[in-house]
């Protein structure tokens, strides 16, 4: 085997766990009925874990939950608030996960 062979082994393995991660994720949303703003983000950088996950407020409630279920922390929530004049105002909540 050359080591082109296992670097492409050891990617499909690494993305294939990535897609795990994210069905698992958006599995748990569909279960609480919650809503995902965007696909979950994962972190490519070798030297930062971070999990980023745009939701709703109402996920607030459910943070330790989730936190438990996955094994990571929250470190960090963004608020957004969109108001667009003669319009619905749309908020974005960011959630930032690290590894316990």
């Amino acid at each position: 085997m050359s080591l082109y062979h296992d670097y492409l082994n050891s990617k499909t393995e690494v993305f294939s766990k990535e897609l795990k991660f994210k069905t698992a994720v958006t599995e748990w949303f569909d279960k609480h009925n919650l809503r995902l703003l965007q696909p979950v983000e994962l972190s490519d950088s070798i030297t930062l874990d971070l999990v980023i996950i745009s939701t709703t407020k109402e996920f607030e409630k459910y943070l330790g939950d989730f936190e438990n279920e996955f094994g990571i922390k929250c470190i960090r929530i963004f608020h957004k608030e969109v108001i667009i004049p003669n319009e619905e105002s749309k908020e974005y909540w960011k959630f930032h996960f690290k590894e316990q």
